[in-house]
């Protein structure tokens, strides 16, 4: 037995209008098919729904009993309707996103704060980690959209510049370096406190420092930006981070820049997304906003 919501359209009609004429003018049908309709039902039922007063329909027992339960299936429908056909409805839901640790600490968490305020049915669930996490996330579909601070080769992902960044090399105040700009034979033998394999800044630095003939000494190396800077401040070595994740406590002297001649430290963050995969109109939405709050927060 399979009830129709047009069925149950029916049925609430002749109800409130006790006239299948007129039930069949509320719901745009010949009066034939609209008692042909409620025939159906009530032989799918097995019960008579209405007993002939005149010339009037009202509800027996059975059709009274059966009068909320269509009217409240029938509001759930509408609700359905008016959920996804509304323009809030695209703004709804909840958008896994996955970001490399300095672009999700710094960039997309307050982001995603500010976008569900301002979107109050959307749902950003940003997870953070470093850029092979965040690719691998994106490739086994995990993550609707990554946002990544190091290379992706894989031929399945596509990759778009996104925002623009600096590294900086920093050290404790104190440190003979500190707050100098010098050539790369000035940083041979000094030990390094690094990110770890599979980190974005790792990756470029290694590469862009390769290329001035530098070959970082790690002597420690540490997930989070936190855990490198609390290093540098025990005297554990030189580092480098973004500049984002720098900037208090450079513009306090906790830490101080060193230059290096010939070292360009100034790269992309990159947006990643499946390319099988439609992006929705809410991670769409995310992507826009993120650009215009990002270039008004920094």
């Amino acid at each position: 037995m399979r009830i129709t919501l047009k069925q149950l359209t029916i049925f609430e009609a002749v109800a409130r209008s006790g006239q299948v004429a007129r039930a069949a003018e509320m719901v745009n049908l010949s009066a034939p098919a609209t008692s042909m309709a409620l025939s159906e039902l009530e032989s799918q039922l097995d019960a008579r729904l209405f007993e002939r007063v005149g010339n009037r329909l009202r509800l027996n027992s059975q059709g009274s009993l059966l009068l909320p339960l269509a009217t409240e299936a029938l509001q759930k429908f509408d609700q359905i309707e008016h959920l996804f056909s509304s323009p809030e409805a695209e703004l709804s839901g909840t958008l896994n996103v996955s970001a490399s640790s300095t672009i999700g600490n710094y960039l997309l968490a307050k982001s995603s704060v500010a976008f569900c305020q301002q979107h109050t049915s959307a749902l950003i669930d940003l997870d953070i980690d470093n850029t092979l996490s965040v690719i691998k996330s994106v490739l086994e579909f995990r993550s609707e959209v990554g946002f990544i601070e190091g290379q992706c080769l894989d031929s399945r992902i596509k990759v778009e510049p996104w925002h623009k960044d600096k590294l900086l090399i920093f050290c404790h105040p104190a440190h003979p370096l500190a707050g100098q700009r010098v050539a790369p034979p000035a940083l041979e033998g000094q030990p390094w406190v690094m990110r770890e394999e599979g980190s974005g800044t790792r990756d470029y630095f290694i590469s862009a420092a390769h290329a001035v003939g530098i070959q970082p000494v790690e002597r420690f190396n540490f997930s989070t930006p936190d855990a490198i800077k609390q290093a540098v401040k025990q005297g554990a070595g030189l580092a480098v981070l973004s500049e984002l994740t720098l900037e208090k406590e450079i513009s306090r002297k906790e830490l101080a820049v060193i230059e290096v001649d010939g070292l360009v430290l100034e790269r992309h963050f990159y947006r990643i997304h499946h390319k099988s995969r439609k992006s929705t109109p809410l991670c769409d939405a995310f992507i826009d906003f993120c650009k215009s709050f990002i270039n008004v927060a920094i």
